[in-house]
């Protein structure tokens, strides 16, 4: 309690009387919260604690009585953690003194006031506060316990809105935004109690603007008691308007430096500091520090070994020249690399600041790697491509060949290079590639070109050029010609033509044998049928029938090669009455294996445009296959549908049925689903109705069945078209 502050007057100064510390009435002493003294004004120091001109401050001197005063009260406000206000008369002196102590943030403060003689020191004072009181910028009034204004100065009035006597009828809280209202009532409690208050609030003025204001709030004391709350109130609107300003530049700055991957920096050599920007800290992957503060030394230990040495010179040749800006690798506290463009310039207006930039440019030479690549990998296409590959200008000359183009045409690069394309082709195509292909300006559809091309030797080869534009901005700047030596592409097509004629032979032979097979099928029917009737062997010979059809039937099968079916007369056809004859051709068939076949037709006509025979074959096809999939005792329906100009032709049996892969191998060349079949049949109905600008749809379950459906155009019967029966 005895420690004495650094806070004397200063000893060379002379205090006019009026102001000595024998004529002042009020004083003003602190002391921290462990109660020892932290401050005292000028006057409290030399009146009380000995303080005197040429000396430093001492306890020897100065006012026992006070100290003792002070020291007591301050105890007893710790004791009850509350303010405390005494009165007492210095035994030396005879003076009277109103000591108020009370707790703040710091500790506690005393205000300690002499009891003024009667005369002009008391009417001075009294002047000097009220004149504060009312021209005060600040908004100052004077609040009873409860919160209602008791005085309001001019400013209050200026500042709410209100008038002094509209102020004066109602409590503080009818002016705070209601979701500060609660923390403001805590501040006034806590003021009301004897500590003092400082804190920010919102007001709601008269006309509904809002505002805001930092307040501070002090206990009023009478006669040693609180009687009500002194408050002062700052209007800081536009304070907080320019801060916020400031905080959403400071923010849309760090955005934009985020998104952009670019950091701020600046360098202080007087006091050797760096600081960094929030951005520039995340492209180092470091933590920010709360100052920003970084060592530059410590920093240029990121740097990877092999660029150190080069950013050091480029940073030492940046302070002597003005500015510098280098690219290097640095390595994260995490162990990543990443790559950094660093700009700075020396401040024109004080040469000990340097301030710049920092780049992420990881990305970016990431990038410009993969398209160098990119150039390299089309290079290497070209150079290594075995056709040969020249460019060309808007003009028709080359500016560029592969090796492949030198050997192709017999003449070195550097000879090709400046010639005009057209040296490379025989006179009588020149102008016309040059005319149609080479000088168009689309430069969007891809040409093939085939020409003749005149080697450096004179022979002559023939050649497939491919045309493509070269694009740059959108527009055509010149062209790539691909040439391809045609002479054993050409070989082959003759080889293989001679080979189709021989294929043809065989097509033909196994179209024969196909069409031979329908009829047998009637012919074993019905002398199985013969012979189901004449079961007494009056009929002997329907044996060696039987037995020479089955020998046809093997040497026919024997014949597995294909030939496309064409349409060869074209008729209408009523596919009613074709469907009607297949069913009856194989009706025995159906008879003998305790098969129903069932017809389902409307009554409107059915005409398609087609050969009647070769649908006919489709039918057969189809219903045998039906009948040979089902069982004794199933039925087989055969429906005619018309939907939309397509007429509908659908199978539906009751047999087995086949699995999901099965349905998708149909059509594959020689596969079949029967012991003895030939793969041969799908496809020649496949085919029968391709021609017809049909289609075929196959759906099957197993132990269901089967249902396909022909799908065929539909054409209404023409007058004077002839109609062609099928046989």
């Amino acid at each position: 309690m005895n420690k004495v502050p650094d806070m004397a007057p200063d000893a060379d100064s002379e205090q006019p009387a009026y102001w000595s510390p024998d004529r002042v009435r009020h004083y003003y002493v602190r002391f921290d919260a462990e109660g020892e003294l932290s401050f005292a004004c000028p006057h409290a120091l030399i009146k009380f604690y000995g303080g005197s001109s040429g000396q430093g401050a001492t306890t020897a001197g100065g006012s026992d009585w006070m100290r003792n005063s002070l020291m007591d009260i301050v105890r007893r406000a710790e004791a009850i953690g509350g303010a405390r206000v005494s009165e007492g008369i210095d035994p030396d002196t005879g003076e009277i003194y109103l000591i108020r102590v009370y707790p703040d943030e710091h500790g506690y403060s005393a205000f300690i006031e002499r009891t003024p003689e009667s005369g002009t020191l008391m009417s001075s004072a009294e002047q000097m506060v009220q004149s504060l009181f009312e021209h005060s910028p600040d908004a100052v009034y004077l609040l009873d316990l409860k919160g209602k204004y008791i005085q309001v100065n001019a400013s209050s009035v200026r500042l709410s809105g209100y008038s002094a006597a509209e102020l004066m009828r109602r409590d503080f809280a009818g002016l705070i935004v209601p979701q500060d209202l609660p923390r403001v009532r805590e501040h006034f409690y806590r003021a009301a109690e004897g500590v003092a208050q400082s804190y920010p609030v919102r007001i709601i003025r008269a006309d509904g603007a809002m505002r805001n204001f930092i307040v501070n709030n002090f206990p009023i004391f009478d006669r040693g008691q609180i009687v009500g709350v002194y408050g002062i109130a700052k209007d800081v609107t536009s304070e907080y308007v320019t801060e916020a300003l400031l905080r959403k530049s400071i923010s849309l700055l760090e955005q934009s430096q985020s998104i952009a991957h670019i950091g701020s920096w600046e360098m202080n050599t007087k006091i050797n500091r760096m600081y960094w920007s929030q951005e520039s800290f995340r492209i180092f992957g470091m933590p920010p520090t709360r100052d920003g503060h970084v060592e530059h030394e410590n920093l240029l230990k990121t740097v990877l070994q092999e660029d150190a040495d080069r950013v050091l010179d480029a940073w030492q040749g940046g302070w002597r020249n003005g500015s510098f800006q280098t690219e290097c690798r640095i390595v994260r506290p995490n162990g990543e690399e990443r790559v950094v463009f660093v700009k700075g310039q020396v401040n024109a207006a004080d040469s000990s600041r340097m301030t710049g930039i920092i780049q992420d440019i990881t990305v970016l030479k990431s990038t410009e790697r993969q398209l160098l690549e990119s150039e390299q990998r089309s290079w290497s296409i070209i150079h290594h491509h075995p056709d040969g590959v020249c460019a060309l200008d808007m003009d028709g000359t080359l500016i560029g060949a592969n090796p492949s183009m030198a050997r192709l045409t017999g003449y070195g690069a550097d000879e090709l290079n400046g010639q005009s394309y057209s040296m490379l082709l025989t006179p009588s195509e020149a102008e016309r590639v040059a005319r149609d292909y080479l000088n168009t300006t689309d430069g969007v559809e891809l040409e093939r070109i085939d020409s003749k091309l005149q080697r450096k030797d004179g022979k002559v080869i023939v050649v497939t050029n491919t045309v493509v534009p070269i694009i740059v901005g959108g527009q055509r700047v010149g062209t790539y010609v691909i040439i391809k030596d045609m002479t054993d592409t050409l070989e082959t097509e003759e080889l293989l033509r001679k080979s189709d004629k021989l294929k043809v032979v065989g097509q033909l032979a196994a179209a024969v044998a196909h069409e031979i097979r329908n009829p047998l099928t009637a012919l074993k029917g019905f002398v199985k049928l013969l012979q189901t009737q004449n079961a007494n062997a009056k009929l002997p010979y329907l044996g060696i029938i039987q037995e020479e059809l089955s020998r046809i039937e093997f040497i026919s099968s024997e014949l597995l090669v294909l030939a496309k079916p064409q349409v060869s007369r074209v008729a209408d056809v009523d596919v009613r009455e074709v469907l009607e004859q297949t069913i009856m051709l194989l009706a025995t068939q159906a008879v003998m294996n305790n098969i129903e076949i069932r017809l389902g037709a409307g009554e409107e006509q059915a005409y398609i445009s087609g050969d009647g025979n070769q649908l006919k074959q489709v039918f057969v096809n189809l219903l045998k296959n039906a009948i040979e999939a089902s069982g004794p005792g199933c039925t087989i329906e055969v429906t005619i549908r018309l939907n939309e100009g397509e007429l509908g032709i659908r199978f539906a049996d009751q047999g087995c049925g086949m699995p999901e892969e099965m349905v998708k191998r149909l059509g594959e060349p020689f596969y079949t689903t029967k012991e003895k079949g030939t793969g041969l049949g799908y496809m020649v109905m496949r085919r029968i109705i391709e021609a017809h600008h049909g289609r075929l749809s196959i759906s099957s379950r197993q132990g269901v069945g089967t249902s396909v459906e022909v799908i065929l155009p539909v054409r209404m019967p023409d007058p004077s078209t002839q109609r062609v029966p099928a046989n």
